[in-house]
């Protein structure tokens, strides 16, 4: 499989997604947003919780890719803030989680839920069939909602 050639027939699959990467590490974040704008998403990078929480106040993504582990900061503040814009018009955002550790992580987190769990280096195929799923699945809960409500 040739990573460029399946980018290339999927440009533009991410047309209007809204992504957050939230990533302590510069490269992974420049990395994400280089690729995911390619495929057509409006994507804003932070390197800390703290400037995630900022964007959060005038910016709501339609998915969130964020590094577990921040020197000083906890995600669960992160968390706490998307489960509160949940609760507050039931626009809830999926998560992919990434991180550089291969062993504990999830178990460090047991309360924390998320959609996807990815180490680090991705494998960028998955990456983006993550994302693409995970915004499809919200697409079609959307309109079941929708279909609800309606009748």
């Amino acid at each position: 499989m040739n990573l460029i050639n399946d980018f290339c027939l999927a440009v533009g699959i991410l047309k209007g997604v809204k992504v957050l990467v939230v990533d302590n590490d510069r490269d992974s974040r420049d990395l994400y947003a280089i690729l995911l704008k390619d495929l057509g998403a409006n994507v804003i990078t932070v390197g800390s919780v703290k400037e995630a929480l900022e964007i959060l106040s005038c910016f709501t993504p339609n998915i969130l890719v964020s590094e577990i582990r921040f020197l000083g900061e906890s995600i669960y503040t992160l968390l706490n803030t998307l489960n509160a814009i949940k609760a507050d018009n039931g626009n809830h955002i999926p998560i992919i989680v990434t991180s550089t550790s291969t062993t504990g992580t999830c178990d460090q987190i047991p309360d924390v839920e998320f959609e996807e769990y990815l180490l680090k280096p991705l494998d960028l195929n998955e990456f983006v069939s993550m994302i693409v799923n995970q915004v499809q699945e919200k697409v079609v809960e959307n309109f079941c909602t929708e279909l609800l409500v309606a009748n």
